[in-house]
């Protein structure tokens, strides 16, 4: 049984993505594969992996869509990507900066050596 083929199964187990699943899409040399999933769409050296004994039948450099339907079909639940952050529209903006300016500030005044004497 080859364990680095084409549709392995595998969790990342270094880096941003450690924990989470992937497939291999593509074989690049013997140390680096091509792997999409619930991770970044990258190139993966072997040892930041392991291998899982599920195979995906998927097709070489398949795309995201189909790695992400192939992982469903393994029982492998699929992470919703992260979208572009909402801007924040001019009148939030404009709340924000006047709660800034209501809020009072502390101002910290700086001991003179008379009232550290004092103290003292």
């Amino acid at each position: 049984m080859a364990i680095v083929e084409i549709g392995r199964l595998a969790v990342k187990i270094a880096g941003r993505d450690a924990g989470k699943e992937c497939l291999i899409i593509d074989v690049l040399d013997k140390n680096n594969v091509l792997i999409d999933g619930n991770t970044r769409r990258r190139k993966c050296n072997i040892q930041h992996l392991e291998f899982l004994p599920k195979k995906a039948d998927i097709k070489k450099n398949a795309t995201h869509e189909e790695v992400l339907a192939a992982l469903a079909s393994l029982g492998i639940k699929v992470l919703p990507k992260a979208g572009p952050k909402e801007k924040k529209s001019e009148s939030e903006k404009i709340e924000k900066a006047e709660k800034q300016e209501a809020k009072p500030k502390r101002i910290f005044k700086r001991k003179t050596s008379k009232e550290e004497s004092k103290a003292e």
